[in-house]
C-alpha cells in the first residue's frame, strides 16, 4: 500500500472521530435554552460554535459532509434571565463593543454573551436605588428555565419546632414572636408564615416537655444509684420554686446532671412540707429507692428536711453505708462562708481599691498618668488591672491581686496627681497582702467549678486539704492580724470539715494518682502523731464500705509464682539430694512443704489489688471516668463503688453561681410564666442543651483589663456603603 493511501485512510479515521465528537455536542445544544444554563454546564455558546466550525473545516475528503448551519442561531435568542427585567441592551458603540444599561440607576456595563450575566446580577444586589424586596429573587437557588421562579413552600410544623427550640435555647421571652420587628422580618421572608402568639410558644414548649420526660425516665431506669441536690429559687414577686436535680454516671461513664423538677412551692415553707414534696417528686420519677446522697446548700444548713426525708426511705434499698453519706453540705457554700469571713476584715481597703480603679477608668488622662507611674516603677503594664463585680467574690480576689502588683504605682500616682484621693494606706495595703495568701487557696477550690461543667468528686480533696492546712498553719502566724483572721476562717471551715471529709477521702482514694498513700501523708501533715490513727479509721471505713459492694465471691485468687525457665533448668540438673536424707529427717520437712503450699495461694479482694498497684504520676492528666470504664471488668466491684462516689455532687451551684453571692432569682420573663409552663421551659432547656453557654454571664468580659482600654475613642456606627440602603 502506497504511503499516500495510508495517509488518506488515517485522515479519514481522524475525521470520523471529530465528526462523532461534533455530533455529541450538537445533541446537547438544543437542551440548553439559556446562556446562564450553558455556562453552568461548562459550555460557552459562541465558543462552541467556533470550535464546531473549525472542526468541520478539517473534514476534508469525507463521504458525508457535516453542515454547521444548525449551530448558527437564527434571529435573536430569547433572553430568559431575570436580570433583563432590570437591564436594557444598548447598540454597539464606536469601538464595536456592545453595552447594557441598568434601568434603575443608569449604570452601564460591557456585554458579551460569552461571559453570561454575572456582572449584572452582582450590580442588582448592591444597586442603591433598588427596592430591597426584589433582592431576594436573585438569592433563590437556580432552577431550570422551564420552571417558574417562586417562593419555596414552608413546612409550618417544622417551623414551629425550630421556633420553640430557638426560644428555649436562647432563653427568649415567649412574646418574642409578637414583637413587631421580628414579625415583619419573618413575614418578609415568607408572607404566608404562621407565627402564632406567645400562647402558642407556651403550648409547644409544654408539648416538648411531655415528649422529653419519658425519654429521661427510661434512661434513669437503667441507672443503679443517683445523687440529689435541691435548692430554692425566687421570682421577682418572691414566689418560691423548688429545683430538684439528679446527678449520676450513665452507662457510657459520662457524668450527667439533669433537673428533674422546677416546681412551685406554696407556703408554708417548713421542713416537713419540703421533705414531703421531694419524696412525692421522687416517687413520680420512680427514684425513691435509688437515692444515695443529698447535698444541701446554706439555705438548708440544719438538715431537718433531709433527716425527715431519710426516715421515709428504706436505708437497705439505696442509701450508701446505711445512710451515713446521705446528707452532705455544699462545698462551694462552705467556701463562700469562709471567704466572706476573711473579706469583711478588709472592707474599707477593698472599697478604696475599687474606687481607685473607677478613677483610672474615668478618663484617658488618668489612665495615662497611672501608666507613667507603672513605667517609672519598672512594672509590667501587660500584667493587667481588673475591675470586680462586687457580688462575685472571685472577681474581688482578682481585683485585689492585680492591684497589689501595682501597689507602688498607685502610691506614686497619689503623689503626682492631686485629684486622686483613694489610695489605701500602708497598713491597708499590708492587710490585703497578708490576706491574699489565705484567700488564694479558696480561690483555687472554687476554680474547680469552672474547670468542668460537672467536676468529679476526686478533684476536691487535694485543694480542700491544702486550704485546711494553710489555715491551720496561719493560726500560728507571728502577726496578730493574720492569726486572728485565720482563726476566724478556720472555725467556719472546721464546722463542716468532718461532714464532707470522709466522702472526699474515699473519692480521692479511687483516683489512681493518689490512692490511700496520699491520705496517709495528708493526715500525718494535719494530725502529726495522731495521723496514723486517723488513717486507720479511714481504711477501716473504706473496707467496710467496700463490703457492701462485694458479693460472695469477692476474693480473687492470685496464683503462686512459678519458677522461671532458668530455674527449671537448674532444678532438672540438680542432684536429688533428698534421697540422701533418712526417713525421719524427711518427715520433719514435710511440715515445711505443707506450710509452703498453704502460703503459695494468696487471696486478695479487688480493692486490695487496686491499692497494691503502683500509683500513676500525680501530674498526669487523667480522665477518671474513662479509667474506671476501662477497668470495670477487671475490678467490677471497685468500679461500682467508684461510679457511686465519683458522681456525688459536692456543690449545689452552677459554674457562675459558685462565685456569686447575689442569690438565685428568676429574670423578668421567667417570673411572669405560669408555674407549669415555667417548669416545662426550665427542664426542657436543661434536658436538651444542659448549661447553655450563651445564657451565662461573661465573667471575662465584665472584668477585662482596663489598662488595655482606650477611653477617648468613641463608639461609632459603621458607615453604610454607597451600594447599600441608608437609614433615614
Amino acid at each position: 500500500m502506497s504511503a499516500r493511501k495510508v495517509a488518506l485512510l488515517a485522515g479519514q479515521q481522524r475525521g470520523k472521530v471529530k465528526k462523532a465528537r461534533l455530533e455529541k455536542k450538537m445533541a446537547l445544544l438544543p437542551a440548553i435554552s439559556d446562556q446562564a444554563d450553558m455556562n453552568s454546564m461548562g459550555f460557552d455558546s459562541l465558543n462552541t460554535i467556533d470550535i464546531a466550525v473549525e472542526e468541520s473545516k478539517d473534514l476534508v475528503g469525507l463521504e458525508t459532509e457535516v453542515s454547521v448551519a444548525p449551530m448558527i442561531m437564527s434571529g435573536k435568542r430569547k433572553r430568559r434571565s431575570i436580570v433583563w427585567s432590570y437591564f436594557e441592551l444598548l447598540p454597539a458603540g464606536k469601538d464595536g463593543r456592545q453595552r447594557c444599561k441598568c434601568r434603575i440607576c443608569g449604570t452601564s456595563y460591557l456585554y458579551d454573551s460569552r461571559f453570561g450575566t454575572g456582572n449584572m446580577k452582582r450590580h442588582l444586589v448592591s444597586c442603591f436605588k433598588r427596592d430591597a424586596r426584589d433582592t431576594g429573587q436573585l438569592m433563590l437557588p437556580k432552577r431550570s428555565s422551564s420552571v417558574p421562579t417562586s417562593t419555596p413552600k414552608i413546612d409550618h410544623d417544622m417551623f414551629r419546632e425550630f421556633l420553640v427550640e430557638a426560644v428555649i435555647l436562647h432563653n427568649l421571652p415567649f412574646k418574642f414572636v409578637e414583637w413587631e420587628g421580628i414579625r415583619s422580618l419573618l413575614l418578609h421572608l415568607c408572607a404566608d408564615l404562621q407565627l402564632g402568639t406567645a400562647n402558642f410558644i407556651g403550648s409547644d414548649c409544654f408539648a416538648m416537655y411531655n415528649r422529653e420526660k419519658p425519654r429521661l425516665q427510661k434512661i434513669l431506669e437503667e441507672i443503679p444509684k443517683i445523687n440529689l441536690t435541691y435548692d430554692l429559687w425566687y421570682s421577682l414577686t418572691t414566689d418560691s420554686y423548688l429545683c430538684l436535680t439528679a446527678h449520676y454516671i450513665d452507662k457510657d461513664w459520662n457524668l450527667q446532671k439533669k433537673i428533674l423538677n422546677f416546681c412551685f412551692m406554696p407556703p408554708p415553707y417548713d421542713d416537713e412540707c419540703l421533705a414531703e414534696k421531694i419524696y412525692t417528686l421522687l416517687i413520680d420519677w420512680g427514684l425513691d429507692k435509688k437515692v444515695s446522697t443529698i447535698t444541701l446548700n446554706g439555705a438548708f444548713a440544719n438538715g431537718v428536711s433531709v433527716e425527715l426525708l431519710k426516715s421515709q426511705m428504706n436505708p437497705s434499698k439505696g442509701l450508701l453505708y446505711d445512710g451515713d453519706f446521705f446528707q452532705l453540705h455544699c462545698c462551694a457554700g462552705v467556701v463562700n462562708l469562709v471567704i466572706q469571713e476573711g473579706l469583711k476584715e478588709i472592707d474599707e481597703a477593698t472599697h478604696k481599691i475599687r474606687e481607685s480603679i473607677k478613677y483610672v477608668k474615668g478618663s484617658q488622662s488618668a489612665k495615662n498618668k497611672l501608666l507613667d507611674c507603672i513605667k517609672h516603677n519598672s512594672l509590667d503594664d501587660k500584667r493587667g488591672l481588673r475591675q470586680d463585680v462586687p457580688t462575685w467574690w472571685s472577681s474581688t480576689f482578682t481585683m485585689l491581686d492585680s492591684a497589689l502588683y501595682y501597689r507602688q504605682a498607685f502610691v506614686h500616682l497619689e503623689l503626682c496627681d492631686p485629684e486622686y484621693k483613694y489610695c489605701p494606706s500602708k497598713s491597708e495595703w499590708d492587710s490585703i497582702e497578708m490576706l491574699r495568701k489565705l484567700l488564694a487557696v479558696f480561690y483555687e477550690i472554687t476554680n474547680i467549678f469552672s474547670s468542668s461543667k460537672c467536676p468529679t468528686t476526686n478533684l476536691y480533696f487535694p485543694v480542700v486539704f491544702s486550704a485546711y492546712l494553710t489555715l491551720k498553719e496561719e493560726m500560728g502566724n507571728d502577726d496578730e492580724y493574720v492569726r486572728t483572721v485565720a482563726t476566724r476562717m478556720f472555725s467556719k471551715f472546721e464546722k463542716y470539715w468532718s461532714d464532707f471529709n470522709t466522702t472526699l477521702v474515699v473519692a480521692v482514694i479511687l483516683d489512681p494518682r493518689y490512692k490511700f498513700s496520699f491520705v496517709e501523708w495528708c493526715y500525718k501533715k494535719l494530725y502529726n502523731d495522731g495521723g496514723v490513727i486517723e488513717s486507720m479509721k479511714v481504711r477501716d471505713k473504706l473496707f467496710s464500705l467496700y463490703s457492701k459492694y462485694s458479693g460472695a465471691n469477692n476474693l480473687i485468687t492470685v496464683p503462686k509464682p512459678t519458677i522461671s525457665s532458668g530455674n527449671a533448668i537448674m532444678a532438672a540438673h540438680a542432684p536429688a539430694s533428698e534421697n540422701s536424707f533418712s526417713k525421719e529427717t524427711t518427715d520433719v520437712f514435710q511440715e515445711f512443704d505443707s506450710f509452703g503450699s498453704e502460703e503459695s495461694v494468696l487471696q486478695k479482694s479487688q480493692l486490695e489489688l487496686y491499692l497494691d498497684e503502683p500509683r500513676m504520676d500525680r501530674k498526669a492528666k487523667l480522665d477518671i471516668l474513662a479509667y474506671w470504664k476501662g477497668n470495670q471488668f477487671r475490678y467490677p466491684e471497685v468500679s461500682a463503688m467508684a461510679r457511686d462516689f465519683l458522681s456525688i455532687p459536692i456543690s449545689t451551684v452552677t459554674l457562675e453561681n459558685a462565685f456569686d453571692e447575689s442569690g438565685r432569682v428568676l429574670d423578668q420573663h421567667l417570673s411572669a410564666l405560669n408555674p407549669d409552663i415555667l417548669e416545662a421551659f426550665i427542664c426542657t432547656r436543661d434536658w436538651l442543651y444542659g448549661e447553655n453557654e450563651m445564657t451565662k454571664v461573661n465573667f471575662e468580659e465584665l472584668t477585662k483589663n482596663i489598662l488595655e482600654l482606650d477611653f477617648d475613642v468613641k463608639t461609632e456606627l459603621p458607615e453604610c456603603s454607597n451600594s447599600g440602603h441608608m437609614l433615614n
